[in-house]
């Protein structure tokens, strides 16, 4: 896992708690809740296996990944779904009013796929503090 740092989880089947508090920022781990709650189809009981292990890890961090679909996800949802061409998964989120991204725009883009493919499109990232 990358959260400004390098992290193993050890044993992921396991059912333990995880505390996201010590290894990330409150911006980041609300980043990663959004991520994986609106970018995911599925629930732990149906997902593919990437997305389940995903759905899963949340879940053991204490995050309701139906709370954030609920929140996050319009009901005209623009997604674009994963296939082999472009090997990767977008989702559009729709902010609230007070959660302007610092363009002021109301939506916000996840993504999520090939590690290259994502990597390739990005200009920065968020280090463990939430700092760009």
């Amino acid at each position: 896992m990358w959260c400004g740092q390098d992290r193993k989880i050890e044993d992921p089947d396991s059912k333990n708690p995880i505390n996201l508090d010590v290894l990330m920022s409150p911006e980041a781990k609300s980043r990663l809740a959004e991520a994986v709650s609106c970018n995911t189809v599925g629930t732990v009981s149906d997902a593919q296996a990437t997305e389940l292990a995903m759905l899963k890890f949340i879940s053991r961090c204490g995050i309701d990944y139906n709370f954030y679909r609920q929140k996050y996800l319009p009901k005209d949802l623009l997604r674009f779904p994963f296939d082999s061409a472009r090997k990767r998964m977008s989702s559009v989120l729709e902010l609230e009013e007070d959660q302007q991204t610092e363009f002021g725009y109301q939506k916000r883009l996840h993504v999520k796929g090939a590690s290259e493919i994502v990597l390739a499109t990005c200009t920065h990232f968020l280090n463990q503090n939430g700092e760009k």
